[in-house]
């Protein structure tokens, strides 16, 4: 295949996934007002959200419709991102096409979950109690859901780490000695990354974001050490070069 051929397809691919992308977007916005109210419900009892802007309520549903369409073709996105990788590969490695693509979707979602059932009805009360009694809290709906989206977009990436981790020991370029080896300074990252995370300095909410990073780390070098290639194949044994 020539270099125009691959920029062709990548074009094509390109096109696919943002397709996909504007059609979840739309399947998305139909279901808006819901999506909204969902993402309301962890919020402390007695506070309501509160538009400042004329334009503010069309953004709130765009950025919602934006990131739920972006999950919804996420199964397309990854498939197609896949399928430009793939003809680089081996057989052997092109077979974890199906599993790779069902886990990484599969793992987003279970991080937005994560954030929204585990994370933030402990997070928001205690971020919002400051200063209780002595200000009136006026939640903006454009900040809320903003930073709720993002919360829920970086527990999402936090959570494809055994996938990426599964995904580079079938391809033989993760083992798990190395993982153990970087464990401690995993541990520390971890804990520099959720400080850098979570809006407030109480350890609660530090510990919400560092342990299921740790844990996460944990499960990926067990991931790695189940699924490392044992058996070598063509690309660890390159055929010798014959001399001339």
């Amino acid at each position: 295949m020539t270099l125009i051929e691959h920029f062709e397809e990548l074009r094509t691919r390109l096109f696919i996934a943002l397709g996909a992308w504007v059609v979840g977007m739309g399947v998305a916005f139909v279901f808006r007002t819901e999506l909204l109210a969902w993402l309301q419900a962890p919020l402390p009892e007695g506070l309501t959200l509160t538009a400042f802007g004329i334009l503010e309520p069309f953004i709130v549903s765009m950025q919602i419709s934006a990131f739920f369409g972006l999950a919804l073709a996420a199964p397309v996105i990854v498939g197609q991102i896949w399928g430009f990788i793939a003809p680089g590969l081996y057989p052997e490695e092109r077979r974890w096409a199906v599993p790779f693509v069902l886990l990484t979707a599969l793992a987003f979602s279970a991080g937005i979950l994560f954030a929204y059932y585990i994370v933030l009805p402990f997070a928001l009360p205690i971020i919002v109690g400051f200063l209780v009694g002595e200000v009136q809290l006026l939640p903006g709906i454009g900040d809320y859901i903003s930073k709720i989206l993002v919360y829920m977009a970086v527990f999402g990436l936090i959570f494809e780490m055994p996938v990426v981790s599964f995904l580079f020991a079938r391809l033989g370029l993760l083992r798990a000695p190395l993982l153990q080896h970087y464990r401690r300074y995993a541990i520390v990252i971890s804990f520099v990354a959720a400080a850098l995370i979570t809006p407030t300095a109480d350890p609660i909410n530090l510990l919400l974001v560092a342990l299921p990073l740790v844990i996460l780390y944990e499960v990926s070098i067990l991931v790695v050490r189940i699924f490392q290639r044992k058996v070598p194949f063509a690309r660890d044994h390159p055929e010798p070069t014959r001399p001339h």
